[in-house]
């Protein structure tokens, strides 16, 4: 199964590479999403594009594709009145993926995410019944893990991992880290993560610099909370999310990204503002670096058959 795959891989410490910002690449790829609801409309009237959006990401060895689920809870969709759709949508979006990854050279999970920065807030009892029916939905639509975001509120993000763990999938927290100065009761938070069932942390962050500051100060305190620690890097300091980001070269925000492997992070992927291009640069970079990531023929082979001479051949 795509799952022993990952959790072999984790347990090798060799890096899974998760997908990039799926709103920064369906934009890229130019689909309009400007309107409430877009990712709910895109679900339902154009499912190609985003059967297409996930073939590019396996077909760029990612390890771990993200479902585009975020907003198929019932309070995202009710922006287009689409509230009653909810189950059908999620399903859909999984289903899609689940085909995307069935097909793809080399294993590749399937993750739902559960959690979103487009909606408001609501009350904590709302929220923890709002969370756990879109983790059931998950769960039934065939997920193989689920990656819990807060809304930037650590309270949301226990809530979020809580009604995930419930469904006895592996679960992995996204933490916001974009500010400069570290936080308090690190240790403390990390523990109460693990107890509620997560088994690993996404340091979400703007820079290399960050990144690694991240690794480097709760090194310690994820391995007595026995959690794994990954990074979504975004793809410049200035990038915004769901929007593409051309600042810096693709190949050039890989060859950075590197530094956080070997700082120990298990699983990488993009953050804010990275496309599809983003997540091809940072397989090829990691295969480069460990020769059991198998990279692409025609980033490798045919490249190498192209420089060839004629007499060469």
């Amino acid at each position: 199964m795509s799952l022993q795959h990952v959790i072999a891989r984790l347990r090798a410490g060799r890096p899974l590479v998760v997908a990039a910002d799926s709103n920064s690449s369906l934009r890229a790829r130019g689909v309009a999403l400007d309107m409430p609801g877009a990712l709910g409309m895109l679900l339902r009237e154009r499912p190609d594009d985003v059967l297409a959006h996930y073939r590019v990401e396996t077909e760029y060895r990612a390890d771990v594709l993200a479902a585009l689920t975020g907003d198929t809870t019932p309070r995202a969709l009710a922006e287009v009145g689409m509230e009653h759709r909810s189950a059908q949508l999620t399903s859909l979006a999984v289903e899609l993926a689940l085909n995307a990854a069935e097909g793809a050279v080399r294993p590749t999970a399937v993750a739902g995410m559960l959690g979103s920065d487009m909606v408001s807030p609501v009350a904590a009892t709302r929220l923890h019944e709002e969370l756990s029916e879109h983790s059931a939905r998950l769960f039934a639509a065939g997920c193989e893990l689920i990656i819990a975001r807060g809304q930037g509120s650590r309270l949301n993000l226990m809530a979020a991992v809580v009604a995930a763990a419930k469904t006895d999938l592996m679960t992995w927290a996204v933490l916001e880290r974009y500010a400069d100065t570290p936080t308090t009761n690190e240790a403390e938070l990390f523990h109460a993560l693990r107890a509620a069932g997560a088994t690993t942390i996404l340091f979400e962050v703007s820079s290399v610099r960050l990144g690694l500051r991240e690794l480097d100060r709760t090194r310690e305190a994820l391995a007595e909370a026995d959690l794994v620690a990954g990074v979504l890097l975004a793809a410049s300091e200035t990038a915004i999310p769901g929007f593409p980001d051309t600042t810096h070269p693709a190949e050039a925000w890989a060859d950075h990204a590197l530094d956080l492997d070997l700082s120990g992070a298990r699983v990488i992927g993009g953050g804010a503002g990275t496309t599809e291009e983003h997540l091809h640069a940072l397989a090829r970079a990691l295969g480069s670096l460990h020769p059991s990531i198998p990279v692409h023929r025609a980033d490798s082979e045919i490249d190498a058959e192209a420089r060839l001479t004629p007499t060469d051949r």
